[in-house]
């Protein structure tokens, strides 16, 4: 059965108004994840730990790792309106040139390790000085007990939205192309090349 042009425009619309509520909910899930997030660093900073346990020298790396693995998997996925483009660091796309991260974000650090030899790593931010134009940032290994100060070209500031391989390809990182990604069950990177790009969904 074909759809009439009235039967069409309503269809489209109802696609446009459940788009416009999910772009809502996620906006409102930002929200709440960005003051768990403060909330969070503030208690760091003032020396508190969840549960009023008493402060622990590192956590278990099993535990990091599940942390780490719960983080990605619930990265929010980037839903424009018809026409928008993906925004910086939506999958594959760079921070703007003038970007500074803020407080609790995670990014990839070049440090020095013990041997001397310079790394990536997994870290979180603490705190950015526009005066000195450089970043203070916590191992994320390490629960805070390593702290590093870094010039901003040592610093990578990751994804903060999925792209959508059906909508967004082009945020996609594509095969060959040169990223870092973690050993797994670290939190150092390692210079890799993309093998194969997510998929389109099966229709």
């Amino acid at each position: 059965m074909h759809q009439t042009p009235r039967s069409l425009h309503h269809s489209q619309a109802d696609a446009e108004a459940e788009c416009n509520v999910l772009r809502k909910s996620l906006d409102k899930i930002a929200v709440i994840k960005s003051l768990l997030e403060e909330r969070r660093i503030a208690a760091k900073i003032a020396g508190l730990y969840n549960d009023s346990e008493p402060p622990r020298k590192t956590m278990r790396r099993g535990v990091l790792m599940t942390l780490l693995q719960q983080s990605a998997m619930t990265l929010p996925l980037w839903i424009g309106k018809p026409g928008e483009k993906p925004p910086p660091l939506c999958g594959a796309i760079p921070a703007s040139s003038d970007y500074v991260a803020k407080p609790g974000d995670k990014v990839a650090a070049r440090v020095k390790a013990v041997d001397g030899d310079e790394q990536w790593i997994l870290a979180e931010v603490v705190s950015y000085s526009h005066a000195a134009n450089k970043y203070e940032v916590d191992d994320i290994d390490e629960e805070g007990k390593e702290r590093h100060t870094l010039s901003r070209r040592r610093i990578i500031p990751l994804p903060q939205w999925k792209a959508n391989p059906e909508t967004d390809p082009e945020a996609l990182f594509q095969k060959d192309q040169l990223v870092l990604a973690l050993y797994p069950q670290t939190t150092c990177f390692y210079r890799a090349l993309i093998h194969t790009p997510p998929q389109r969904s099966p229709g």
